[in-house]
């Protein structure tokens, strides 16, 4: 722990070369408890390496989705607009949003009588019943006139995918064989009970899903493994953290450290695009790091907006609701931990509604001075790796070093319209956290590229990404996959997930 403190230039090289990243909001806001569908958790923002003529995006939400729990089938929430924002260079404002919107349907059917062959709206298991799950995605651009996004302008708005069809979950191995055709189904009366034991739900099930779009990109929705990990019992304890997150201090907690998100599923969307998209003339530089350039970057964020009224209604089975009035937002997310380790409680709900561009305006505080630094401190944290009280008052802020890190250290003005919650890309250098981040590409199948939970608590409670704080859980449940969409599977409904057999949790503390 004698790495505190290196100073504002110390910092912000080491965060930009990168350590062992991942970080979250899962239901971290007072004002999306109730409402999952717009509760984002991850954003993640990466170009190909060697190469950077790709730019991928993943916007993850509905979070901690437990796979046996199979009515949650309708997992596609219709009535919200997914959307991911690029804006380039030093100002936040759009210049390309890529919007997702899904659509449920379900065939209305007569009450059930005794003749009545299987299927349709009366069946109990939302597979059953011939549902359908689509998405619809539109390229929105800035009106060349006006230099507006707004409405449905045919000279800003174009669908490049349409009615595509979206991932079904991972329910289990009859499902797999009566509804999803993967292979041959015999009945309990076979005495064979393999089709009801052996799941065929695979990759190459889940790549049958992977859409192309008319721009010459990729996308795929649906249920995965929920790809974050995190010892959040120790978070949620007023920052409980294990000995292995402390450096080894006697006085931290001796118990395991544990992923809480391990079995859970959650809704993703992965988006593939051309990096022609965003850089119709190459990007500037390409293979080549200037620290001083703004030209070659992507600023990125994920929202989700819903219509301003929700009104009552029966006759549609899916939601239940109608919408009516404008488009507003209500979830957005960008650099991990931002909503969860540095706005206040009080200050999340405006978090959630607000846009990147009044970022400085609303949230400049939270950052300049970090309030983990002052739990950290009354937890006696500090005291036990005897740090001096000169160095926490140095820590309490103003923070510059964390605004600096998030912005690559490059010269963005830190003012509203150009420093907000967004993921910073270099698009002409391979991704490494902060510059953008990459979901998996780590030393191992089942780890990302680099651990963000250490690295951004490490920063803000310690002044030094390396140090080494609140490591955790560095690897995932699952492994990632190598190639687009890089999710791993869903956790399959009936043999995988939380259940249990409710063997006596009862922790046995060992004796120091």
């Amino acid at each position: 722990m004698k790495r505190f403190l290196h100073g504002i230039a110390a910092a912000a090289l080491a965060i930009a070369a990168g350590s062992t990243a991942q970080a979250s909001s899962h239901r971290e806001a007072l004002a999306i408890l109730n409402e999952p569908c717009a509760d984002n958790t991850d954003t993640y923002a990466w170009v190909q390496p060697g190469t950077h003529n790709k730019v991928y995006l993943i916007m993850d939400f509905n979070p901690l989705h437990e796979p046996g729990q199979g009515n949650q089938g309708l997992r596609a929430c219709n009535g919200y607009r997914y959307e991911f924002h690029i804006a380039k260079g030093t100002s936040l404002t759009d210049k390309y949003v890529y919007r997702v919107e899904f659509t449920n349907t379900l065939n209305k059917a007569a009450a059930p009588g005794p003749n009545d062959p299987l299927g349709g709206g009366n069946e109990l298991l939302w597979q059953l019943t011939g549902g359908t799950e689509t998405m619809t995605v539109t390229k929105i651009v800035p009106n060349p006139v006006t230099g507006s996004l707004a409405g449905d302008d045919p000279n800003t708005h174009t669908i490049i995918g349409k009615d595509l069809k979206v991932l079904p979950n991972n329910h289990g191995p009859q499902t797999d064989r009566l509804i999803y055709k993967l292979g041959p189904f015999n009945g309990y009366d076979s005495g064979d009970p393999s089709s009801r034991e052996l799941g065929l739900y695979d990759q190459n099930f889940i790549d049958r899903y992977i859409q192309p779009l008319s721009n010459g990109g990729r996308i795929i929705a649906g249920q995965f493994d929920d790809p974050y990990q995190l010892d959040e019992k120790g978070i949620f304890d007023l920052v409980n953290l294990g000995k292995t997150d402390l450096g080894g201090i006697p006085g931290a907690r001796r118990g395991p450290v544990e992923d809480v998100f391990t079995g859970f599923n959650i809704f993703s969307i992965a988006l593939e695009l051309p990096i022609s998209e965003v850089f119709p003339d190459g990007v500037p530089h390409n293979g080549t790091l200037n620290v001083n350039s703004t030209d070659s970057l992507l600023r990125i964020w994920a929202s989700i907006s819903r219509q301003e009224t929700q009104h009552v209604d029966t006759s549609n089975i899916i939601t239940g609701l109608k919408g009516s009035g404008r488009w507003v937002q209500v979830g957005r997310n960008a650099l991990p931990l931002f909503n969860a380790g540095l706005v206040g409680t009080q200050r999340q709900t405006l978090y959630l509604h607000s846009s990147p561009m009044r970022d400085v305006s609303n949230f400049a505080n939270d950052i300049l001075f970090p309030v983990l630094v002052r739990d950290a401190d009354a937890l006696g944290i500090y005291k036990a790796l005897g740090v001096s009280p000169s160095a926490v008052n140095t820590l309490r802020g103003p923070r510059m070093d964390i605004i600096k890190a998030i912005n690559l250290g490059r010269p963005i003005p830190v003012a509203d319209g150009s420093t907000g919650d967004v993921i910073t890309l270099d698009a002409a250098i391979d991704s490494s956290f902060p510059n953008g981040r990459q979901l998996g590409g780590g030393p191992n199948p089942n780890q990302h590229k680099v651990n963000v939970n250490s690295v951004l608590i490490s920063l803000i409670v310690a002044g030094d990404p390396g140090a080494g704080l609140a490591r955790g859980v560095e690897v995932n449940d699952k492994d990632f996959l190598d190639r687009f969409p890089f999710l791993a599977p869903a956790h399959q409904g009936l043999l995988q997930g939380h259940g249990g057999t409710n063997t006596p949790t009862t922790p046995v503390i060992p004796l120091p």
